[in-house]
């Protein structure tokens, strides 16, 4: 019986696992900071609410984890997301954007604080 509880451990683990690997992961690597996201919805879907952002910094190696969602323009309508832009992560009174350049090859990290730019940076979609 223990060896049945432990297969089916070693089952349920390794699909957590492997459902985590499912989602593709975006890397921004700037001069100072490498910037992990990962996108956790169905590809297909418009905007996403579960977008989880990795940082580190580059000279320190401190680390930084955060949830946050895609932003997009709105159309015509107002309502219905339109052109995406980037991604948005919240820490505290502090905001981390990741914006997409447009070109799919370049990107920006941007940090704020009660609209006070603490850090852009410019880098390269890896």
């Amino acid at each position: 019986m223990k060896t049945l509880a432990s297969i089916v451990t070693l089952f349920l683990l390794s699909t957590v696992l492997l459902a985590a690997d499912a989602f593709p992961k975006h890397i921004l690597e700037t001069e100072n900071h490498m910037v992990e996201i990962t996108v956790r919805c169905p590809e297909g879907n418009v905007t996403c609410e579960r977008v989880s952002y990795k940082g580190i910094n580059k000279k320190n190696g401190a680390t930084l984890e955060l949830r946050g969602e895609t932003m997009h323009t709105t159309c015509g309508d107002g309502v219905t997301p339109c052109r995406f832009l980037g991604y948005r992560f919240r820490n505290g009174k502090t905001y981390y954007f990741v914006w997409e350049d447009g070109d799919g090859e370049k990107g920006t990290l941007e940090v704020r604080t009660d609209r006070q730019v603490l850090l852009t940076e410019r880098g390269t979609w890896k």
